[in-house]
């Protein structure tokens, strides 16, 4: 294989490569007018708490944080097996504050758990304390465990061992 240089009398030396770079301006500028075109459709801004579902013997318990939160701004709704916990966390500072740095989160906290059996509706009661939130819901009757006895009698034996037979 022989390799032939040529001597361009233009300005770019490597005219064959020059026209490569060309494309990757292309590919560039299509690029970038895709991008700064678009515009993100609006996020949903919602906090979500974390929450702890667990079983005790006689309820299910819920427990979720929701950091700054006052009992005032929280609604909590039971639909059919569904549990949603609804707060809002407004902001503290007045409009006219010049911010430094702003780091915090507000808006309004969203959660939705499904049950996983019926509960009292009559029974269920809630303590919110330290930013914590727990809602106890007490099993319907139905779903509790009952110990079931066994009443079965083993057949009468003949009294006979195997060394008599």
């Amino acid at each position: 294989m022989s390799i032939v240089l040529r001597r361009n009398s233009e300005r770019h030396a490597l005219a064959p490569f020059y026209q490569r770079w060309n494309l990757f301006d292309e590919m560039d500028k299509i690029a970038r007018r895709t991008w700064d075109s678009w515009e993100p459709s609006e996020l949903d801004t919602g906090l979500i708490p974390y929450t702890d579902v667990y079983e005790e013997t006689d309820q299910l318990v819920v427990k979720a944080e929701l950091p700054g939160i006052n009992e005032e701004d929280l609604d909590i709704i039971l639909e059919g097996d569904r549990l949603t916990i609804k707060a809002e966390k407004r902001e503290e500072t007045a409009e006219d504050a010049a911010h430094h740095t702003r780091e915090r989160y507000y808006g309004q906290y969203l959660r939705s758990v499904t049950l996983p059996y019926p509960v009292k509706i009559g029974g269920i009661s809630a303590t919110f304390e330290n930013g914590v939130l727990e809602i106890k819901l007490p099993k319907v009757e139905e779903v509790k465990a009952k110990k079931i006895e066994i009443k079965a009698r083993l057949p009468k034996s003949t009294g006979k061992t195997k060394k008599e037979k």
